[in-house]
């Protein structure tokens, strides 16, 4: 897996805890070939702790570039551990009866143990990813929210620019019609004060 991102970790993890399930299917009594079957189930085994491997080095990788915190790091360390408990448990041991591969009681203690382990690990990383999508769901709901008062800002701002044109436009008009009615009075006392001229001069 060349992703390292946490998705494509998840992702890997999840294939390899498939493949450690279906290990736990594969049995002698299901085919006629024993051997066949042992040599079945240990490479099968192999792979996935190859595959552990790789997550374990990957895991080591994002920590160190601070994609992940050492406490998200050392809980997928947890969940690989417990995958390797259970691999152990199914290839741990062999015993006579026809050649049948079964784990000794320890490693089935063992195995029940990191199972548990795992499974509450998973619980956690499930909550944990609840509480992100909820907490995406609300950053996504507030930036819509912003979004919307940013676009009446912008409304409003054009309201009042418009408003203020208007307003200008009307103060301008009124200028212009009092200096036209003072043109006006002007002219008028001027006609005035001529005509009392011209009755002065005839008389």
């Amino acid at each position: 897996m060349n992703d390292y991102s946490m998705n494509g970790w998840d992702n890997e993890y999840a294939r390899l805890a498939r493949a450690a399930s279906q290990l736990r299917t594969i049995s002698p009594h299901n085919n006629n070939n024993n051997n066949n079957s042992a040599q079945q189930k240990q490479d099968q085994a192999t792979s996935i702790q190859t595959g552990l491997n790789r997550l374990d080095t990957q895991l080591h990788n994002l920590e160190s570039s601070m994609t992940v915190s050492s406490v998200e790091a050392g809980r997928r360390r947890g969940l690989l551990d417990g995958l390797r408990g259970q691999l152990s448990g199914l290839t741990g041991g062999s015993s006579g009866g026809g050649g049948i591969n079964r784990p000794p009681a320890g490693g089935q203690s063992a195995t029940a143990a990191a199972l548990r382990h795992q499974d509450e690990l998973i619980d956690d990383l499930a909550i944990g990813v609840g509480r992100l999508k909820t907490q995406t769901h609300m950053i996504h709901d507030e930036s819509k929210a912003h979004v919307h008062l940013l676009h009446e800002m912008d409304t409003n701002v054009d309201l009042a620019n418009q408003g203020l044109e208007d307003e200008t436009r009307r103060a301008m008009r009124l200028r212009e019609e009092k200096s036209v009615w003072r043109l006006h009075l002007v002219i008028v006392g001027l006609s005035v004060l001529l005509f009392l001229l011209i009755l002065m001069g005839l008389s």
